[in-house]
């Protein structure tokens, strides 16, 4: 094949021209044709194949360059790769097969609309006031630490800063980490500017990861169609939508890209066909360092991230079988993938070695990857050797797969130990919602997260495997990714967004499918040739049509989007809470631990953010809260928390004992509720206009002394105001043998002395006695 189309001979082969008009007129209309097919004689045909103007792939012929042909005869020059070169422009296009035309630009900018609005509509959420409200619980673990490296950094290029990383971070997801901080610091590294950074960067990662996943869709089956259904899939895949919505700044959506930068740059080096020759084609080593940078990339944003480059291994072993089908050289074919999983490894052991982000384990998997994808190259440049089959060399893959376990299992302990480890991590079963299956029964993740596009991916991923078996290296590496994370789905729905960049890819698939079959569209393409099939704009009716169609697919997802968002969304009642809590907090002056907010582990984060800056962990919530608020002995709790917990928060859940510290808080307020006696350390500071969100400060409390008649029941009551809401709260008491009483109140304001026997009396309970635990007399 030549490199480069010599279609620079037709300016001086009238003959050839006008061939080459009519070879690219059938060209235009047929996705892949025969020589049959072309009103053309075999001598001129030669000459054209010979001159590289048509190529055949896959068994049929297409034009290799259209656009540059079509230059030619209209007279203009080509535009394509030329004996000058190529631009960094053309260079792209021709990797991604993304030619950039207005309409296609057009349709893609309206695309990624979509995909921007599903992620945005719940900005009034987000801002609100002065305050960036983050959704969720952990990414105010993210916000913290990007805003500790900002505090010790010097502007965007104070690196050093970076070393005030926390270990447990340093060893999670340093990468994301610091990128934000960096982002964050070239708009001035402002707690504001951070706050922007954290809540936009989910957005952003969505519209890249739906621009990866067009040029993907592209490459793999060479039809824009596909590409802009799978980017309308993945907009409404709730599972994707809610994780990259603007505000979630948890570490998942800062995978996506690195996910889909390493399946498109394997796909263009796994479908390139590769010679001596090719090396010098610049496309080909852009290829190589985009895997090579994903694979960097993904590895070090996530300790996980070894998981997610697995599928590279699979499809390079899947591409060796081929090559011994088809006679090829796989170490001459591979070199390419090998030179860019080298350069991943490189860049994951080098930011480890120098900056001692990841684990060792963790960031020697691409040199391991790197050693994997040279090891099956060279088992099948043997097995060729000999003339095995490429029966006999999956066998062999098989049985040296096997090996190598057995290998880790008994003879590497202490890396066997360690990956037990993470395979228990992998497999957990506790009471966060991400670790669930898929198919859980409980959940139903498959349908929530997914909606319909799922079921609809699954047959077309079957049908995936079947291209990859014929010889398609396209759909080996989609199928691979896809099958692969849909395993890990599973078994874990933490999964699910970057299994939803795949399955969007097949239900894009599917939809062109059916579309065609029922006759509203065009043939589906599956060639991985370069030319592209566009998309005709549709009548009105065909228009509508399509739409009720793509309805059917996505939309029970479209409806699911905003139910699993505001999901993770900030609940006004939290927010509303750790306002009124900071508030207080500010006016008596508390510190940490003082103003500590203890709560549900699962906001958390979100209150003590707000209240004390101080949200990096919700350990010791997760750890107390439980048995703080179903103890039934409120000064016992108030005695040991009360140096360590300054506001408790409570919050509509499971029906618990009204005798419970929960109940009689949350659902008296603190107040005397029947025969349950009043609190007098727990004052009421917020109180959430649906009931749902009670917050209580942890006071000394005032003490309200004097005398009545001996052994009476002494009942003290005050009309307390809390969020605009009045409600009465009330604290009984019984005098002793000579008519003394002393009962502890949380809450300021003037309260009516009653005891039988005696006339009514008030006293007056200062904000500072409560806050100093100081006696009131009772005149």
């Amino acid at each position: 094949m030549n490199d480069e189309p010599g279609v620079d001979v037709l300016e001086d082969r009238p003959e050839l021209k006008s061939a080459a008009e009519a070879v690219l007129a059938v060209d235009e209309e047929t996705d892949g044709w025969d020589f049959d097919d072309v009103p053309v004689d075999s001598g001129q045909f030669g000459e054209l194949v010979s001159e590289g103007i048509v190529e055949k792939t896959d068994g049929k012929y297409h034009v290799a360059d259209p656009r540059a042909v079509r230059a030619v005869l209209d007279g203009g020059t080509p535009n394509a790769t030329s004996q000058q070169g190529t631009s960094f422009a053309n260079s792209v296009s021709s990797l991604t097969s993304v030619e950039f035309e207005p309409r296609a630009v057009g349709l893609l900018v309206a695309a990624l609309a979509v995909v921007f609005v599903s992620r945005v509509y719940v900005v009034g959420s987000i801002y609100r006031g002065d305050d960036i409200v983050l959704s969720g619980n952990d990414p105010y673990f993210y916000r913290y630490h990007v805003e500790q490296i900002a505090a010790e950094a010097g502007g965007a290029a104070d690196f050093g800063a970076l070393s005030t990383m926390a270990g447990g971070l340093t060893n999670g997801e340093p990468l994301m980490v610091a990128t934000l901080w960096w982002v964050a610091s070239l708009f001035g590294g402002s707690v504001e500017a951070i706050g922007n950074v954290l809540a936009w960067y989910p957005v952003v990662s969505a519209l890249v990861s739906a621009v990866l996943l067009y040029a993907l869709a592209l490459r793999v089956t060479n039809d824009r169609r596909v590409g802009l259904a799978s980017m309308l899939f993945l907009a409404f895949i709730p599972g994707h939508a809610f994780r990259t919505s603007l505000g979630f700044a948890d570490h998942h959506a800062f995978d996506y890209p690195w996910l889909g930068l390493t399946a498109l740059a394997l796909v263009i080096l796994l479908t390139t066909d590769v010679d001596r020759a090719s090396f010098r084609r610049v496309e080909l080593w852009l290829a190589a360092g985009g895997l090579g940078l994903g694979l960097g990339g993904q590895v070090l944003a996530w300790e996980a991230g070894p998981l997610l480059i697995l599928p590279v291994g699979l499809a390079v072993t899947g591409k060796t079988i081929l090559d011994v089908a088809a006679d090829r050289s796989s170490l001459l074919t591979n070199a390419p993938v090998i030179a860019g999983t080298t350069f991943g490894a490189v860049l994951a052991w080098g930011t480890h070695s120098v900056a001692g982000w990841q684990t060792a384990l963790v960031a020697s998997t691409p040199a391991l990857l790197t050693a994997g994808v040279l090891g099956v190259s060279l088992t099948a440049e043997a097995v060729r050797s000999v003339d095995g089959t490429a029966r006999q060399l999956a066998g062999l893959d098989v049985g040296l797969g096997l090996l190598g376990f057995l290998v880790l299992r008994f003879g590497l302990p202490e890396q066997w130990a360690t990956l037990q480890g993470r395979l228990d991590t992998l497999f957990r079963s506790d009471s966060i919602a991400e670790v669930y299956g898929l198919f859980n029964a409980e959940s139903f993740g498959f349908l929530l997260l997914f909606g319909f596009t799922l079921i609809l991916a699954l047959p077309a991923m079957g049908w995936g495997v079947q291209r990859a078996r014929e010889g398609s290296p396209g759909w080996l590496v989609a199928s691979s990714y896809a099958w692969f994370l849909f395993a890990l789905a599973a078994i874990q729905v933490r999964f699910v967004g970057e299994l939803a960049t795949f399955a969007a890819l097949f239900t894009g698939v599917a939809f062109v499918w059916v579309a065609s079959w029922i006759d509203l569209a065009r043939p589906l393409s599956v060639d991985s040739g370069r030319d592209v099939v566009d998309v005709a704009l549709p009548d009105g009716r065909t228009l509508g049509a399509l739409v009720v169609l793509f309805l059917l697919f996505g939309g029970f997802g479209m409806l699911q989007v905003p139910v699993k968002t505001s999901q993770v969304v900030t609940e006004d009642g939290t927010y509303e809470a750790a306002t009124a809590i900071e508030t207080n907090a500010a006016e008596r002056e508390l510190e940490y631990t003082e103003n500590y907010v203890l709560s549900a582990w699962g906001r958390n984060r979100v209150y003590n953010y707000f209240v004390n800056g101080e949200s990096e962990s919700y350990a010791y919530a997760r750890s107390n809260f439980p048995q703080f608020v179903n103890s039934e002995s409120p000064e016992s709790v108030y005695d040991r928390y009360s140096d360590r917990v300054g506001y408790v928060v409570t919050t509509d859940g499971p029906d618990v004992p009204a005798e419970t510290l929960y109940g009689r808080l949350h659902d008296a307020m603190g107040s005397r509720n029947g025969d349950l006696d009043g609190l007098g350390h727990f004052q009421p500071v917020y109180a959430s206009e649906s009931g749902s969100h009670k917050a209580f400060a942890l006071v000394p409390g005032a003490t309200v002394r004097g005398t009545a008649a001996a052994n009476t029941t002494v009942t003290v009551t005050a009309d307390v105001t809390v969020s605009g809401t009045s409600f009465e709260y009330e604290r009984q008491t019984t005098t002793n043998a000579t008519g003394a009483f002393a009962v502890t109140v949380a809450n300021p304001g003037i309260y009516t002395v009653a005891a039988p026997g005696s006339e009514n009396r008030t006293v007056e309970v200062s904000e500072t006695a409560v806050y100093d635990g100081a006696n009131v007399t009772a005149g």
